[in-house]
């Protein structure tokens, strides 16, 4: 029954990602009055089709993945409503469209999620603890947290990445007390976990109290933080700062929505996953949606088409690129789980 259920969670979260990115590029695409011959979700055997005034919809056999079959999509066709004829401008919007759609949901489903869960930790001392205090230490109970080395601490996870990367070094922590700001120095207590050392203030939080309000400020500022995770995530893996064999794939994906416990966990992981497809696909890898967009760039700058030739080229190394690395990325997954 356990497997029958994560099944279950893994088919739903995974196909119903891809119908809204898919059905965000139908919808463009419809909206431009581009023929739209299929709309697939997933790949592979047919399950169930039905056919409309100018549509196909289909349900395929494998989840992991779709796509949204165009008039002129692959080849370039000199008909009425086809993809290859329509304005530069309609195709971009046409192909970041399905990334968009997954990107704005994810966060979406994120701030609610926030918002709504109303258990937010604050940035004001409820206690110290004596057996973590920092050296010289001069915060008191009562004592809101409003700024550490010139940046601003709305939330609790802003204090807490400010610690990460303090190393130890003295921190000018500005307080709110007794209605007034005072500058302290307080030098961070190290905290060894295995082989990695954290840095901790030595202090138990407030949780905010659950309001409208509040909910609203937590669910923000949350949501802000999501995102600016999301983006150093970005930039590490641009950079070469993450290794290959650190990346997850849908096995490893699949692992996770499996293992999930409640209704918070899943939609904390739908949120996340949605808004790595969204930026995923807006890499400018061939093949991908981000990819197809640099290419009509590079038109739009030219003011001529690439030729169909070398556009399937393009396409091809990009499609065997990624073709690879899923593959890498899978058996790095199962590995993993074994």
């Amino acid at each position: 029954m356990s497997f029958i259920i994560g099944a279950i969670k893994v088919i739903f979260l995974l196909g119903f990602l891809v119908f809204i990115h898919e059905g965000g590029h139908f919808t463009v695409a419809k909206l431009c009055k581009v023929k739209v011959r299929e709309f697939s979700i997933g790949f592979g055997p047919n399950i169930f089709s039905k056919q409309g005034k100018e549509t196909k919809y289909s349900i395929r056999a494998i989840p992991f993945g779709g796509y949204v079959d165009m008039l002129g999509e692959t080849e370039q066709v000199e008909e009425r409503g086809s993809f290859s004829e329509a304005k530069v401008s309609s195709r971009m919007a046409i192909v970041m469209a399905g990334a968009i759609v997954n990107i704005v949901f994810g966060v979406m489903i994120y701030f609610l999620l926030m918002a709504c869960y109303g258990a937010n930790s604050s940035t004001v001392i409820k206690q110290m603890i004596p057996e973590y205090l920092s050296e010289n230490t001069v915060l008191q109970a009562g004592d809101k947290i409003v700024m550490i080395n010139g940046e601003k601490t709305r939330i609790k996870s802003d204090v807490d990445n400010i610690l990460f990367q303090s190393n130890g070094e003295p921190l000018k922590v500005w307080v709110e007390r007794n209605g007034e700001n005072i500058e302290l120095k307080v030098i961070p207590t190290a905290i060894q976990y295995g082989e990695m050392t954290r840095y901790i203030l030595g202090v138990e939080v407030e949780q905010a109290k659950s309001n409208l309000k509040n909910n609203l400020y937590y669910g923000f500022w949350e949501t802000v933080e999501f995102l600016d995770s999301t983006k150093d995530g970005l930039v590490m893996l641009l950079t070469g700062n993450v290794q290959l064999n650190q990346m997850t794939g849908p096995v490893g994906i699949s692992e996770m929505v499996v293992e999930t416990n409640g209704v918070y966990d899943f939609v904390y992981l739908l949120a996340v996953v949605s808004l790595s497809l969204g930026v995923t696909n807006l890499l400018p890898i061939p093949a991908l949606d981000g990819g197809k967009i640099v290419i009509l760039m590079i038109e739009a700058i030219r003011r001529k088409k690439m030729s169909e030739e070398l556009e399937l080229k393009i396409q091809s190394v990009g499609f065997t690129f990624l073709i690879l690395l899923s593959l890498y990325v899978s058996f790095n997954d199962v590995v993993r789980l074994f």
